[in-house]
């Protein structure tokens, strides 16, 4: 086990240096796959494209077809996130496929909006393997949730959640690794307001074995939803960005994107893309009902696209307006790496 870790920071290493020299061909695969084993989703969120997908793009993963992600797969990637664009919880056979990449020492991870857990599926989810789940809940109150929640009930969500967590401890089990992610998209409340709402949320997991809130703040998609002012709107009470953030923001540059370096997205339907902020799968990469995943991460599709990013300058992509569009490029970086990227992906892979 302890030679495998040491084997996998190897190969992080060579994605570093890949990725910091713009390689256009790399000698190594993937080591993350998002799998998109639904592009379904039961609710319509405001700050969601899934809402304005048309029907014809909607639908599950057919099993075989995830089988053989994974046969192929298995042999290089470390994690797979089992979502995508939808919610995964919609698929059927979830826990089969959560078992049978644990079968295939594959670590997986769900994001899920919560509205369609139980007890029973709690349970199946906690005993499957899943390495890590995620719930997203944007907004500390009722009436914030819903607004950003559009379907869903704040306390069958809450509860939803409190009775998995429950479940957890019941079972002693240190997994799933458990997050709460709230997006803070809250224009009404005071500032004073907006503490007592937050600790009052929060309070309800005490105890229970939630291991991170994470707060987040709207991205465009890849240019899918419109975000442009989303900065001057005021919320909690005060600017989203305080003049400390804004002073970062304005040292934000345009920074290369970094999944071509170390990823793939594979929707529903087995269409392959490099990057999981193309919402609408404009670049395609191959298709991996037909393609070897080992084949499509070295094309000539992906090479050049890792050759356009050698320019340093966004606007140079111009026949790939998802790139064009996107605002995960400008961003603070470190070591040549994306910041916003770097502490999670380090602590999400050297523990």
């Amino acid at each position: 086990m302890k030679t495998k870790k040491i084997k996998y920071l190897l190969r992080l290493l060579n994605i570093y240096i890949s990725y910091l020299t713009r390689k256009q061909k790399v000698n190594y695969l993937p080591v993350k796959l998002w799998i998109e084993v639904s592009s379904k989703c039961n609710l319509k969120c405001r700050l969601c494209a899934n809402k304005d997908m048309p029907l014809s793009e909607k639908g599950n993963m057919d099993f075989n077809l995830y089988k053989k992600i994974i046969n192929e797969a298995k042999d290089y990637v470390y994690e797979i996130n089992l979502f995508h664009r939808g919610e995964p919880l919609m698929h059927p056979q979830i826990i089969e496929m959560i078992k049978y990449a644990k079968q295939n020492n594959i670590k997986t991870v769900i994001h899920t909006n919560a509205s369609l857990l139980n007890k029973d599926l709690s349970e199946k989810l906690i005993k499957s393997g899943l390495n890590k789940i995620s719930f997203s809940f944007d907004g500390y109150t009722k009436t914030t949730y819903e607004k950003n929640r559009t379907g869903s009930k704040f306390e069958d969500v809450l509860n939803n959640i409190i009775d998995f967590l429950k479940i957890k401890k019941e079972l002693n089990s240190k997994l799933p690794y458990t997050i709460i992610q709230v997006m803070e998209y809250d224009e009404d409340m005071s500032h004073l307001d907006f503490k007592i709402q937050k600790r009052k949320f929060t309070d309800n997991f005490n105890n229970l074995p939630l291991n991170k809130l994470i707060i987040r703040t709207p991205h465009n998609w890849g240019g899918s939803i419109d975000i442009k002012n989303i900065y001057s709107e005021t919320y909690s009470g005060k600017k989203l960005y305080s003049k400390k953030n804004k002073t970062n923001m304005k040292k934000a540059k345009y920074s290369a994107c970094t999944f071509p370096w170390y990823s793939l997205v594979i929707l529903y339907n087995g269409k392959v893309l490099p990057c999981p902020q193309d919402f609408y799968g404009t670049i395609y990469l191959g298709d991996a009902n037909n393609e070897l995943l080992k084949v499509i991460f070295n094309n000539d599709k992906i090479q050049k696209l890792r050759e356009r990013f050698k320019n340093k300058n966004i606007k140079n992509i111009n026949d790939e307006i998802v790139c064009n569009s996107c605002d995960r490029c400008l961003r603070q970086t470190i070591f040549g790496v994306p910041k916003e990227y770097l502490g999670k992906f380090l602590k999400d892979n050297l523990n």
